[in-house]
């Protein structure tokens, strides 16, 4: 991808701190909403699917629609307006809590609200990573990770004090994060109103056109397909899981509080951050969707580990182990995604790289409530890591998705 003009040190510095004002926030988001549904109005495991389901569908919906918005509208503008408009939901539910009305409806709203907002700004954000990259874009991917990690384990950090300071003050300081990224968005250099349009005003193709274009991307390019079909699996059997059956197990089977859970969904980030950092050394990784199968296929294999429900000390041991397998999966995804994507479609293709991720994350928190209800969190995480394990290594054993470079 060529370098925009004004990319740079100084470009990555202010992208990086927009990144990380999101990400705060949403390590924050994770435990508030976690929390409340599980700890607050102790909902069950069916309950706790659904309401994570919910939060992700505005995503599943909007993305693409987003990624247009995004190659039609001058990113640093978009960025700065969708912050300033993210302020909006923690505060409004600061106040049904402080009336008293806190319910599971309220709490869905919060997410949904705040799922509608990052679809847009999701793939602004990231139309913006090429251009500020320049020809270092292994080292910017995987700075960006530990950023973002590093960012919401903050966050998650932060929230955790919920029990002691109240959970409209938590609310409150999400507000100040999220507005500081209206600030470091401003300061990002602006991309010309050319390249912004290009293909977006190259012809009076219809909006469905303009999002098909994305689509007809990736289904044509064999990198682009082979990791969107892995990024898809991460979504369904690995986010829904996640976000659904680790509160779970921190209620309870280790009946722990909103600060045992906020050490669990740090570990995860604590893992990617220091994988990354192994990663920034390599300059090139030449097999980087084998690579991907690989990493996946271990964690999948430590997922099937938690699930057998070990001692506190050796569950926070393997989601951390989890979180070094996901550094590879994140960074190197990232990294196929931003090198295919043309120019004219390279925000609406990297929607689709999000909206994969996404896709799968409401049918997976679903079916994660759903069996976590029925069988218990052991066996519901066990089958999540099993069924993922399984689909990879029929990939590799039955297509040439490993030998694509």
């Amino acid at each position: 991808m060529p370098a925009a003009p004004n990319s740079g040190v100084r470009g990555r510095g202010w992208f990086n701190a927009v990144v990380a004002s999101w990400f705060a926030s949403f390590g924050m988001q994770s435990v508030l909403f976690s929390w409340l549904i599980v700890g607050e109005l102790r909902a069950s495991a069916e309950w706790v699917g659904f309401a994570q389901s919910a939060s992700a569908l505005p995503q599943l919906v909007l993305l693409i629609v987003g990624g247009v918005v995004a190659d039609r509208i001058e990113p640093r503008r978009l960025l700065t307006g969708l912050h300033v408009v993210a302020v909006l939901p923690p505060i409004s539910l600061a106040i049904v809590i402080l009336v008293g009305q806190l319910s599971i409806a309220s709490v869905i709203a919060y997410g949904v609200a705040i799922g509608v907002i990052n679809a847009f700004l999701m793939p602004a954000r990231d139309s913006l990573l090429s251009r500020v990259a320049g020809t270092m874009m292994l080292q910017t991917v995987t700075l960006m990770t530990v950023v973002q990690f590093s960012a919401q384990i903050t966050g998650t950090l932060a929230a955790g004090v919920i029990e002691w300071v109240g959970t409209p003050t938590i609310l409150g300081l999400q507000s100040v994060v999220l507005l500081s990224g209206v600030w470091f968005a401003s300061r990002l250099p602006g991309v010309p109103v050319k390249s912004v349009h290009l293909g977006a005003q190259r012809s009076t193709d219809s909006r469905w056109h303009q999002i098909m274009a994305g689509v007809r991307e990736v289904a044509g390019d064999p990198a682009l397909r082979s990791m969107g079909i892995l990024v898809a699996c991460v979504g369904l059997f690995f986010i829904g899981p996640f976000v659904v059956i680790f509160p779970i197990l921190v209620r309870d089977v280790y009946e722990g509080g909103a600060q045992a859970l906020a050490i669990v969904l740090m570990l995860f980030p604590l893992g990617t951050i220091i994988g990354s950092f192994t990663l920034r050394r390599r300059s090139v990784i030449r097999l980087k969707i084998r690579t991907t199968m690989i990493a996946l296929m271990i964690a999948s294999i430590l997922l099937g580990w938690i699930g057998l429900q070990w001692s506190w000390g050796w569950f926070l041991a393997l989601t951390l182990c989890w979180g070094l397998t996901g550094s590879v999966f994140i960074n190197l995804s990232r990294a196929v995604f931003q090198e295919k994507a043309t120019e004219a479609n390279l925000a609406r293709v990297l929607s689709i790289y999000q909206l994969g991720l996404i896709a799968g994350a409401p049918i997976g928190s679903l079916i994660a409530g759903l069996m976590s209800g029925a069988f218990g969190p052991g066996v519901a995480i066990s089958l999540g890591g099993g069924t993922m394990f399984t689909v990879v290594a029929l990939l590799w054993l039955f297509t040439d998705t490993a030998s694509i470079e």
